[in-house]
């Protein structure tokens, strides 16, 4: 994205007239934002369709009922813009670098919950900001957020005390004394592991995931059909009033048409949607739908089933999804014979630039980018009808400046929208790409109509969250489909086949495959994302195995259960901690049936499809997750055995594994009276 550095100046020696009057944004050689204007437009260096806003407002509002734009706060409105047009204009002083609009967006969003503070205090300058002072304003923010926003809004003095050497207005001292924002807020520790720091985003749960992509599925394959054609009636129907409504007004109106409404276009769209009323709620009910309220609905929720589907079958962040065009989605032959369909789209976050990704994907993906297709056609329509209408403007050599400006900046949003996948309206009727805040209302709308009500069992999954709650509605937002992915996709490589096996045939091993070749364009991020989960799933597995006294058994478990009733005594400060640190030696695989901690040695694999042979085997570790599979082995065992017509080699290949079954559900708990003694001999 291009950077407004080579045309900002220093703004030491300037003149106040001259200050306010300089230039911050651009857009090509027109100017889109002064020094002096209540907002600084940042459009043209945000390369993310879904941002919420596209303008720093510096029209703050305080508690004494002021705003910042007042003359009352001329000097600390000052002070606030100088410190942003330096941060834009100068390197970051330890990065050395420039950051992006963004970031210095979010830099104004974090500064202005000081700039309240003050007002409130009675400070007029930061030159009153003491560390003291500073202290005071970080306690005060003590329990309104979670640590992690305290620290970043915290920061930010810090950043402004960087930059004394370009400011007028400046900090007295260092902000926080001899301390730092991240222990004032009590976060000593930042979870990691191997490096990495962990992720905190909440996962959807198993049980929840399985109900939202049922109901997500179903729109898809059942009702997106109706839905559509319904849609295609309605417009045909609206085209045809139209017609008959601008015929009539032209003879009511021949010499031009005044009234309450903006124009004469707005005034004509109410009164089409009075006249086409009726019919359009014939044509729903006609199709089940009963009227256009619920159509209107329906189709809401089946754009949020697409990016369901999308969401939790790709891995893809919200940016991500939102950069999705038509035609993102192709099939091509991979390094294996086999076909595989690929999404593309722009990664963001940790890029300096945007830069093109691929997501392999299940081909259940390519029927929800089909139907979002259809879906946004007849927006794409409109858009190009805009873009149309507004350059046949803009050729006319009688257009006012402010208004021809105003007329490339519209033409601007919409050439960058026009190709989105997922598209959401604005109240002038222009479409966007599908953002955070519209996406995370119909998500969550979508949730309490799939009946996604939170049960006991689903918080074992949710960890510590503030947000969820037994009983209600599963707080669906966008974010938690990434770290969702990476969770069950690592379950899948733990051996957790159950992960909604029929959509991802075996990603186990083709999508470890793929992603780690590290091709041209593959967003390799998704994949360590997906590592770093598994590795933390593992240490789970070995911290239960290693602090408590769950029964195991199988070789490996009998192992584990010895080293657990040793006679030293050893502690250990963090058992999570350690359980990582082993967990760099060891590699457990499940089969189904147990744990595999083998490397190099072992059955050679045979164990998977021979469940008996993991019973006595050093690497095999069997826990209470297996249960029901061993209860399972016996039991079929115990049928066979049944049989008048079973050979001498088969009986006794029937009892080995039943005595296998039975020690292996007596170690883990089960009173179980051994079969073998009602058996007859043979």
């Amino acid at each position: 994205m291009p950077h407004a550095n080579p045309r900002l100046v220093d703004l030491k020696g300037l003149s106040e007239n001259a200050i306010a009057n300089t230039p911050v944004t651009f857009s090509k050689d027109r100017i889109l934002s002064r020094y002096c204007d209540d907002a600084w437009d940042m459009t043209p260096y945000l390369a993310v369709k879904n941002s919420r806003s596209c303008r720093i407002r510096f029209d703050v509002k305080f508690s004494d009922g002021t705003q910042l734009i007042e003359k009352k706060h001329a000097h600390l409105l000052d002070s606030s813009k100088r410190f942003l047009y330096v941060r834009w204009r100068v390197q970051a002083p330890h990065s050395r670098q420039y950051i992006s609009a963004r970031t210095l967006m979010n830099n104004w969003r974090q500064l202005v919950p000081a700039i309240k503070w003050m007002v409130d205090k009675g400070l007029t300058s930061f030159g009153e900001l003491t560390a003291s002072n500073c202290l005071a304003y970080a306690q005060s923010q003590q329990g309104r957020l979670k640590n992690s926003t305290r620290i970043i809004n915290l920061q930010v003095l810090t950043t402004y005390f960087d930059l004394s050497e370009h400011l007028t207005d400046r900090l007295p001292e260092y902000p926080w004394f001899d301390t730092a924002p991240i222990l004032l807020t009590g976060n000593k520790h930042i979870l990691r592991a191997n490096g990495i720091r962990l992720a905190t985003t909440t996962v959807i749960p198993k049980r929840i995931l399985r109900l939202l992509t049922q109901r997500a599925l179903d729109y898809l394959e059942h009702r997106s059909e109706k839905i559509l054609e319904t849609r295609d009636e309605i417009l045909k129907i609206r085209l045809i009033e139209k017609s008959k409504l601008d015929i009539e007004h032209r003879k009511r109106y021949p010499n031009g048409f005044k009234s309450i409404y903006k124009s004469e276009e707005a005034y004509l769209g109410v009164r089409l949607s009075h006249v086409a009323s009726k019919a359009i709620n014939e044509a729903c009910a006609k199709n089940g739908l009963q009227n256009l309220a619920v159509f209107k609905n329906e189709i809401i929720m089946l754009r949020t089933a697409c990016h369901v589907v999308i969401a939790a079958f790709s891995g893809l962040r919200e940016s991500e999804f939102a950069s999705l065009e038509i035609g993102c989605l192709n099939k091509r032959e991979g390094f294996d014979g086999d076909s595989f369909f690929w999404l593309t789209g722009m990664t963001y976050k940790l890029e300096r630039t945007p830069k093109p990704a691929q997501w392999l994907v299940p081909e259940i993906v390519k029927t929800a980018v089909d139907i979002a297709t259809r879906l946004g056609q007849p927006d794409r329509i409109e858009s190009e009808q805009k873009i149309s209408a507004i350059e046949l403007v803009l050729n006319s050599t009688h257009v006012l400046q402010q208004h021809r400006n105003d007329l490339l900046a519209e033409l601007e949003e919409i050439q960058k929208h026009k190709n989105a996948l997922l598209t959401t309206s604005r109240e002038n009727g222009r479409f966007l790409a599908l953002g955070a805040a519209a996406a995370n209302s119909s998500l969550r709308k979508f949730s309490k109509e799939a009946g996604a009500i939170v049960e006991p069992s689903d918080m074992e999954e949710v960890g510590n969250s503030d947000k969820v709650h037994v009983g209600e509605v599963w707080p669906l937002s966008s974010h938690q489909f990434r770290r969702t992915f990476a969770v069950f996709v690592a379950r899948n490589l733990l051996g957790d086949l159950r992960y909604l096996r029929e959509h991802f045939k075996h990603w186990s091993i083709d999508m470890t495959l793929y992603y780690a070749r590290h091709d041209h364009g593959i967003d390799q991020t998704v994949f360590t994302e997906i590592l770093t989960e598994r590795d933390e799933l593992q240490a789970i597995i070995l911290e239960k195995w290693i602090k408590t006294d769950t029964p195991l058994s199988g070789g490996g478990g009998n192992r584990i259960v010895s080293f657990r009733n040793r006679g030293d005594v050893k502690t250990v400060s963090d058992m999570r901690e350690f359980c990582r640190k082993l967990g760099e030696d060891i590699y457990i695989r499940g089969t189904g049936h147990s744990w595999c901690m083998a490397s190099g040695n072992g059955c050679g694999g045979h164990g998977l499809y021979d469940a008996v042979r993991c019973v006595d085997c050093g690497e095999g570790v069997v826990d209470e997750t297996h249960l029901q599979v061993w209860k399972g082995i016996r039991e079929q065992q115990i049928q066979v055995l049944q049989c008048e017509d079973l050979g001498i080699s088969s009986r006794q290949r029937c009892l080995d594994h039943l005595h296998a079954s039975e020690k292996v559900l007596s170690d883990l708990g089960e009173s179980i009276a051994s079969y073998t003694s009602r058996l007859k001999s043979f």
